[in-house]
């Protein structure tokens, strides 16, 4: 057996929080002896920290500050604007580095499978996050003419949506959104958003905190019919059921106040078929509420669904299509049924789209374990430090978002919205964030592959 390498390179594909904070147990304390590159697709870091996360949410956007300080460390390289599969494969990388981690995480979403799905007007709510987040293959909204609007699903991303379509315009222009995401949401005609659950509320996925958010909003009325909050006893329940069942309580027994924009709450509620011609003009659905099971019919001229994200497979490793994921064992990936030399998954990529930021540290820290202990047992040949791909990219004219480059992005942001009066303002187009960071296309990378 070889002994323990001295240095080691390890490319960590994906710099979204995962990736992140796999660097960072990678890199604290080390000595220098490791050497991480943190390879993106996209031409900015942070993923869904920066496209997922609500505007209104500064508190949490608040830890990029620490990605920040991840990137400041001399053993850590960013390499964004790398489309891995097509500017460089899997094959080159695992030969150019001691080891690959795959932080990928979940960029696609899961459908609903239900007649009429595809009718202009049916979207998926992870569409409508990039939108507003800014991402820069994010479909365009030019406008928000429905008045009613059905969002399916149960959970946090669910509540941002119905946030964003209720609250006042004029609260996001201290926000980071983009101007034309302001824009549109000036001209919101939304009045009335319905969230439907498939199970009880008792089942339902949100944060007591995000919960909360929609009973404060301003010129806001939460409409709950109290059935389906009948037989439900909260002692049955985790401590974060009994406050949301709390919450919602308090809901169903509130006096309508005759808003401008309400709130509808179903639950035990299943959609059946999107209708329309030509485009949506209502969801039929079924609803099972005080012992009875009725289908009803409701105008609704947009749905976002919102029933859970899924990760994409990419050329060169293994992916598991029923569970959307790489397949690992104690974090490390599996190759035709036997842990694979020298590579790792962390995140939403190797345990499906659950849990919050935080989740992914505690993830992140068992990969890393397992890849310590394999440069620990000698598992690394011996010799140098690996090269990585970076000069590999460049003799092939790819061009790359380095850690400058994404420093010159913030800076033109930050001066993009101090010119319109306002805070940090996304540049939310590929072209213009190459722009700003002053690098080239690559064909066909702006055109957003």
């Amino acid at each position: 057996m070889a002994s323990p390498k001295q240095f080691t390179r390890v490319a960590i594909v994906g710099a979204g929080p995962a990736g992140f904070f796999t660097a960072d147990h990678l890199t604290y304390g080390d000595g220098g002896q490791i050497v991480v590159d943190l390879i993106e697709r996209l031409p900015t870091p942070l993923g869904l920290l920066r496209y997922g996360v609500a505007p209104d949410h500064p508190n949490i956007k608040a830890a990029g500050a620490t990605f920040e300080e991840i990137l400041d460390r001399p053993d850590v390289n960013l390499l964004c604007n790398v489309d891995v599969g097509n500017d460089v494969t899997v094959e080159e990388i695992r030969a150019n580095y001691d080891a690959v981690v795959y932080a990928t995480g979940a960029s696609s979403d899961r459908r609903l499978g239900i007649p009429g799905e595809d009718l202009p007007g049916s979207i998926s709510a992870t569409s409508f996050v990039k939108w507003y987040n800014g991402h820069p293959e994010g479909d365009r909204f030019d406008a928000l003419e429905a008045e009613s609007v059905a969002i399916i699903g149960a959970g946090n991303v669910a509540l941002d949506v119905a946030r964003i379509l209720l609250k006042s315009a004029d609260d996001f222009a201290i926000t980071d959104v983009p101007h034309r995401v302001l824009d549109v949401l000036r001209g919101n005609k939304v009045r009335d958003v319905h969230v439907f659950g498939r199970r009880g509320p008792q089942y339902a996925k949100f944060t007591t905190k995000e919960l909360r958010e929609l009973g404060e909003l301003d010129g806001v009325d939460v409409v709950l019919d109290p059935r389906h909050l009948e037989g439900i006893d909260p002692d049955g329940h985790t401590p974060a059921v009994k406050r949301n069942l709390k919450v919602l309580a308090g809901w169903a027994e509130r006096e309508l106040t005759g808003a401008g924009r309400r709130l509808h709450l179903h639950f035990d509620t299943r959609p059946l078929e999107v209708m329309g011609q030509g485009a949506m003009s209502g969801l039929r659905v079924e609803e099972s509420i005080g012992g009875e099971t009725r289908q009803w019919d409701l105008d609704a001229q947009m749905m976002l669904r919102s029933v859970g994200y899924r990760a994409l497979p990419f050329p060169g490793v293994p992916f598991d299509e029923e569970t959307a994921t790489i397949p690992s064992e104690a974090s490390r990936v599996v190759r035709s049924g036997a842990p694979s030399m020298g590579e790792y998954v962390v995140g939403w990529v190797k345990r499906g789209p659950t849990g919050i930021l935080g989740t992914n540290r505690a993830d992140a820290e068992d990969a890393v374990e397992s890849l310590k202990a394999d440069i620990a047992g000698g598992q690394y040949d011996e010799g140098g430090l690996k090269p990585g791909v970076a000069q590999l990219l460049r003799d092939r004219g790819i061009s790359c978002v380095d850690r400058s480059s994404w420093t010159a992005i913030a800076a033109h942001e930050a001066l993009h919205g101090e010119t319109h009066g306002r805070g940090n303002v996304k540049v939310d187009t590929w072209d213009e964030l190459l722009d700003a960071a002053g690098v080239r296309s690559n064909s066909p990378v702006s055109q957003g592959r």
